[in-house]
């Protein structure tokens, strides 16, 4: 936590006009960031590990400490290399109400695109922008956001991104942050932060305030994405394929897999690679890549991952809203080969007895997790990590690995180049990416992604009036998610689409299942009529797994004979809406859930209740005929909720949600 004097620090920095740093990365590649992040960096490094190298891989970390002491010279020579910040000399209130007209004048602009603007609150007292930055440290958080001041002082701790995030922006507009993680623009945020909004600024100090900030692309150099993969946020990446194109491999190739990313895909150089482990219990050794391939056996394992907020828009409702991202909306689960060695084999040439623990006759009250930690890091230095019990990292069956092959090929960056952890069974956030360091401990991994982020509360806990206040009580109640519940979706006919119903006299169902724990899909049930009348249909899995290793989907059909009625009203001329939903079994006799409210949860995780395809058959149209996806102008996505809408305005996740951004930046390429 950044102290009072250092936050005062970065808070001199910031006075300092907007200017872009060249800086390297491993792969000595250029990016270009501005100073307030790269001060935050050096600021807590500075005072955490004064002696400390820096991060290999942190291309903003590399300007090291020395950052605190720029002199006035090199300040000047980069004012002159940066360009000009052009700004607009209307007033704000002019520009808002201007905003305003446009957006009743204009019949594709959707109505909740006006929430972002603070409401006018005349009542509350003027505050000059300069008290506004005095409070930036964790004794007092102000904010501004078009002309609002809100006090977040108490949201230190409540905030899924870390508190170093919040410090970064503290005493600062909020716009440029928002700028580049948009879901913050679908209006339920601004809502939520009314109720501790305590002044305003004046027009000409709001216009100052939202230029005082500006930054680079930490995420320009990521790579490019298949136009099948759909981004459910922009920055960073996270992108589901069509799930129509599940059911067409049983293995998803690599540019389909979905893409969840917490942080920028950081550049690495094979060549400068290094796997640190140490822990309790075990000699510390540093691996490289070649040492992964040559030491240890390669073993590979067909395992599904799925990300465990899977489904989160539809959790994301009017009388329950979910305050984190990303919002998956359905296809967020993937099946692949995967290659490496065996994590229990690299710990044991670190000397874990591997053995003993694993067949129970050694016992260790210091070593109960294995931590991961990624060399991806935020805007503030922060590297991503999680972990996982150790009985699944030493057991002879778990298949977990240290993967440096997907389906064959080379790890590609998005998954996790050049070195992964693939735990099968587990939700994908335990599945660490860019694996830099692997920690024996006795306790979990204490970042925010293990102890806050995937977490399952109880249906009465929310985010306004408990998340926020972190902690909440009673996290003892709060289990922290590991393995995942079965699941299963219907694929095709896809989602909203017309299908042809001239002389049809059946109807062909396609889809995956799944469950974690390395439970069996032991069956799939579908129905045409909601779920009122269900069949078993018939399962697909063309490779061997034993008992409580079945870590890969199950793929699943069904031919179902269309009711006389049905058939009857398709002779007629009539079209004839179906709704198409199936529930899956696992080997526990576990079965998917009709409805979400019974376990419904402020962090959107575990997420399985039935999925409904609507799909219309159309007399007009030849039974023979490709499906046709019927899209409407407010949801364009490719993906939809359960039941084939949004609930909430969808707008490419807030990308597009907000009049002053909505331009399309570095989205997948488009199709020829």
């Amino acid at each position: 936590m950044l102290t009072r004097q250092a936050a005062m620090r970065l808070r001199a920095l910031r006075q300092l006009p907007s200017v872009a740093l060249r800086c390297g990365t491993a792969s000595s590649s250029d990016r270009l960031f501005s100073t307030s992040a790269a001060a935050v960096t050096a600021v807590q490094q500075q005072q955490q590990h004064p002696k400390k190298n820096l991060h290999p891989n942190s291309w903003f970390m590399m300007m090291g400490a020395g950052l605190l002491g720029l002199s006035a010279g090199t300040v000047a020579m980069m004012e002159e290399a940066a360009p000009s910040v052009e700004t607009s000399q209307d007033d704000p209130q002019s520009e808002i109400q201007a905003t305003s007209a446009a957006i009743q004048d204009e019949d594709h602009v959707k109505v909740g695109e006006l929430d972002n603007h603070p409401p006018p609150r005349p009542e509350l007292p003027t505050i000059p922008l300069d008290e506004v930055a005095e409070h930036c440290d964790e004794d007092s958080m102000w904010f501004t956001f078009r002309g609002a001041v809100y006090d977040l002082t108490f949201f230190i701790n409540g905030h899924p991104g870390g508190t170093t995030r919040l410090l970064m922006a503290a005493g600062q507009d909020l716009e440029p942050y928002w700028e580049i993680y948009r879901q913050h623009f679908r209006g339920h945020v601004v809502d939520w932060m009314e109720k501790y909004r305590i002044g305003n600024l004046s027009p000409e100090d709001t216009k100052r305030s939202k230029d005082s900030v500006s930054f680079g692309d930490m995420y320009d150099t990521d790579p490019e994405r298949h136009p099948d993969l759909l981004s459910c946020t922009q920055r960073p990446f996270n992108g589901e394929p069509r799930i129509e194109l599940l059911t067409n491999d049983y293995i998803t190739p690599n540019e389909l897999f979905y893409v969840r990313n917490h942080l920028a895909v950081p550049e690495i150089d094979p060549e400068e690679y290094v796997l640190i482990v140490k822990g309790k219990g075990i000699k510390k050794h540093k691996f490289t890549l070649e040492d992964l391939k040559t030491k240890f056996p390669k073993h590979e394992v067909v395992t599904t991952l799925q990300c465990a907020g899977n489904r989160r828009e539809d959790l994301h409702v009017d009388d329950h809203k979910v305050f984190i991202a990303p919002h998956w909306v359905v296809g967020a689960i993937s099946c692949a080969k995967w290659g490496g060695p065996k994590m229990r084999d690299v710990l044991e040439y670190c000397g874990l007895d591997v053995d003993g623990m694993a067949l129970g006759k050694v016992k260790n009250d210091k070593i109960k997790h294995v931590q991961f930690e990624g060399y991806d890091m935020d805007e503030t230095g922060l590297c991503y990590g999680g972990s996982i019990p150790v009985e699944k990292a030493v057991d002879g069956l778990g298949d977990a690995i240290f993967a440096y092959e997907m389906n064959g090929e080379t790890l590609p960056r998005d998954h996790g180049y050049p070195v992964r952890a693939i735990a099968p069974g587990h939700a994908g956030a335990r599945q660490c990416k860019w694996l830099h360091k692997v920690i024996v401990s006795d306790k979990e991994s204490q970042k925010s992604w293990q102890q806050k982020s995937y977490r399952t509360f109880a249906p009465d806990v929310d985010f306004e009036n408990d998340l926020s206040h972190w902690p909440p009580p009673r996290l003892d109640q709060a289990m922290i998610v590991q393995t995942m519940p079965i699941q299963s979706l219907v694929c095709n006919p896809p989602q909203n689409s017309t299908i042809g119903g001239q002389g049809a006299t059946s109807v062909t169902v396609k889809g995956v299942a799944w469950s974690g724990g390395g439970k069996q899909v032991v069956r799939v049930d579908v129905s045409i009529d909601g779920g009122k009348t269900w069949t078993a249909s018939e399962l697909y899995k063309p490779i061997e797994q034993g008992y409580n290793r079945h870590w890969a989907w199950t793929q699943f059909s069904k031919t179902l004979e269309l009711p006389e009625e049905i058939q009857e009203k398709l002779r007629n001329g009539e079209k004839v809406e179906l709704d198409i939903v199936s529930k899956a079994m696992n080997s526990d006799c576990n079965v998917q859930p009709e409805r979400m409210e019974p376990y419904w949860n402020a962090r959107g995780v575990g997420i399985n209740h039935w999925y409904h395809v609507n799909t219309t058959l159309d007399p007009k149209m030849d039974k023979g005929a490709s499906p046709i996806k019927n899209k409407t102008k407010e949801e364009e996505f490719g993906n939809t909720p359960t039941g084939g809408k949004f609930q909430q305005h969808w707008d490419m996740h807030g990308w597009t949600a907000d009049p002053e951004h909505k331009d399309n930046a570095r989205s997948a390429p488009t199709k020829a």
